[in-house]
């Protein structure tokens, strides 16, 4: 993932980067700092952004907002939750 695909993240979950940083623990410079490149994207944003947006996901009754890879493992929880064998 690359500075521009977390500035388009962000963007998709209608979130400013001061917004974002809050939300994640950082400034907004910070925010800013990475997706113009100056400072790399980690694992740990990339984690932050995916557990951010299961987070906005549930807050606003909006499934979509989580990427499907998170989607796939909720619906995997649930099930485990629910007794279902298929899990």
């Amino acid at each position: 993932m690359t500075g521009e695909d977390l500035a388009k993240a962000r963007k998709a979950l209608g979130l400013t980067q001061a917004q974002f940083g809050e939300r994640l623990g950082m400034g907004r410079r910070s925010i800013a700092d990475i997706e113009t490149g100056t400072s790399p994207v980690r694992l740990i944003h990339i984690l932050a952004l995916e557990r951010l947006a299961l987070t906005l996901a549930i807050e606003r009754a909006e499934p979509m907002l989580a990427p499907a890879g998170i989607r796939r493992e909720a619906l995997d929880l649930a099930a485990l939750i629910r007794g279902d064998a298929s899990a």
